[in-house]
């Protein structure tokens, strides 16, 4: 591997490359982890969570964030 955290240290102050995904990117090779192709199911719960990447071995925090929806729009009438 190389340096600890070397694609979040590439992003400039600004990215927003890592923040908000589907998916977490891994901040040392900088590759996209796919929670269900990974078997990752625990980072659909939220809070924090350590992982590593299936890619480089790396360890890392994924913060999961969970927002529902939910919708009354399809209705049987009564």
């Amino acid at each position: 591997m190389s340096e600890p955290f070397s694609a979040l240290k590439a992003q400039p102050a600004s990215s927003l490359e890592f923040w908000g995904n589907d998916h977490p990117k891994c901040p040392h090779c900088g590759r996209t982890v796919d929670v269900n192709e990974h078997e990752k199911w625990a980072l659909y719960e939220e809070g924090e969570h350590e992982t590593s990447c299936p890619y480089c071995d790396g360890e890392f925090t994924v913060s999961t964030r969970v927002k529902y929806s939910f919708s009354t729009d399809e209705q049987d009438p009564a």
